[in-house]
């Protein structure tokens, strides 16, 4: 299995496509699992709360740890589509 490159609680972005997560942990078959999951192509807050949205770990090499703005976008995203 690919070593995971990123732990519990960090905030990860891809650059490429926008989307945004924060990961809750990841499972013995390797995916990673999400407190929240923004997905920029449809401007959607994933339910992660009642389904399993999953990452493949294989996935990670396009993600990237998120700068301290990125998180405060997300954080924002998160208030507010969880609102709505």
């Amino acid at each position: 299995m690919v070593e995971p490159k990123f732990q519990k609680g960090d905030y990860i972005i891809s650059r490429n496509s926008g989307n945004m997560g924060i990961i809750k942990g990841i499972t013995k078959k390797g995916y990673y699992q999400f407190e929240a999951y923004y997905g920029a192509m449809f401007d959607e807050l994933k339910d992660v709360k009642d389904k399993n949205y999953d990452l493949q770990i294989n996935y990670q090499k396009f993600y990237e740890l998120c700068t301290e703005d990125e998180k405060k976008k997300l954080n924002e995203i998160i208030k507010e589509k969880g609102e709505n």
